[in-house]
């Protein structure tokens, strides 16, 4: 009997040895061999989204434009972008030129050409999708600071953001900032043209021109704290298509000074798109809307697509398409 405990005994020894150690190695694998669905979820690649920016020249709803929303569109400015609304507002951002004021305000300045917009169409470009505009241009005085300065804020009410322009030097030169899907961009404008113009120190409300010390200055502070800086230059002569030295020279001091991209508008035609360096150059991209009838070239302009990858927020490629205006004024498509 005793012989049998001691074997009984010696058996359950042997079970709980077994089990303590198939505990351990369990306890071990445990740790460190990762769940099926663990692994199956490192290995799947996220495609980061690029967003797609778009640049337009020089919109005017004034003289003939305005004449044909009156006559054709019961005064409703938005039918202007109907026929193109859709791919306009799939773009993640959309600039263009505001070659005017917007208001009821000031006195006309007794140019040849001198445009005021309706207070009206502003909200037309606000469904159409525009994000940001430049009012850095030789119209946009027509009709002095009074307003000028009433453009600036019906833009900020309308949820619309302004470049090159500002209530005194520094807001001109600052530009508009836009955060785009995690991705800074900074838009700057200049013109050529004097009207209005102030320097960056000034305390009176005005547009920031084009200068060797106004460019560098303004792009490098944009460069600290922006992913992409996209200068906005209102310069050239206007049916040319092709740049001036005056153009080229500019652009390209933007770009040596750190922008990206080169937004060019003003000679009312679309002059060339060229790559410097890793940035892009559009010298001029014709008219957006405007009432040129006169000729192809100027009822039909350009609408540059620039593509930016979010994960390095950098400009991967740019498309340049072609905008078309119908009889009436109306934007008519935009084709490859």
């Amino acid at each position: 009997m005793a012989k049998f405990s001691r074997q009984f005994s010696l058996v359950l020894l042997i079970l709980s040895l077994i089990f303590l150690i198939s505990t351990k190695v369990s306890s071990v694998k445990s740790d460190t061999v990762k769940p099926a669905a663990a692994v199956v979820r490192e290995n799947v690649v996220v495609k980061e989204k690029d967003v797609v920016l778009a640049f337009v020249g020089d919109i005017m709803l004034d003289r003939g434009v305005k004449y044909s929303v009156y006559k054709n569109f019961g005064v409703d400015y938005s039918q202007l972008f109907a026929n193109v609304k859709e791919k306009l507002l799939a773009y993640d951002l959309l600039f263009g030129n505001l070659e005017g004021p917007v208001s009821d305000k000031g006195m006309d300045e007794g140019g040849i050409y001198s445009f005021r917009m309706e207070p009206q169409s502003l909200s037309a470009l606000k469904v159409a999708g525009f994000d940001v505009v430049s009012v850095a241009n030789n119209h946009i005085f027509n009709w002095g600071q009074a307003a000028f300065t009433d453009t600036l804020e019906r833009l900020t009410a309308s949820g619309i953001k302004y470049a090159g322009g500002g209530f005194d030097g520094p807001g001109a030169y600052s530009g508009a900032q836009i955060n785009v899907s995690g991705v800074k961009i900074t838009v700057l404008g200049f013109s050529e043209f004097n009207a209005g113009g102030v320097e960056s120190s000034s305390t009176y409300p005005g547009i920031a021109v084009i200068s060797d010390k106004n460019i560098i200055n303004s792009v490098k502070k944009a460069r600290l704290d922006s992913d992409i800086v996209i200068a906005s230059f209102h310069f050239g002569e206007e049916y040319q298509k092709l740049p001036n030295v005056y153009q080229e020279r500019y652009a390209k001091l933007a770009v040596d000074s750190g922008a990206d991209l080169i937004i060019g508008h003003h000679p009312h035609v679309v002059e060339t798109l060229e790559k410097y360096r890793d940035s892009y150059i559009i010298y001029s991209l014709g008219n957006f809307i405007f009432d040129q009838y006169f000729s192809p070239d100027t009822m039909s302009g350009g609408l540059l697509e620039v593509k930016v990858n979010t994960r390095t927020k950098k400009i991967e490629n740019v498309a340049l398409k072609k905008v078309s205006l119908n009889k009436w004024f109306q934007l008519d498509s935009i084709l490859p």
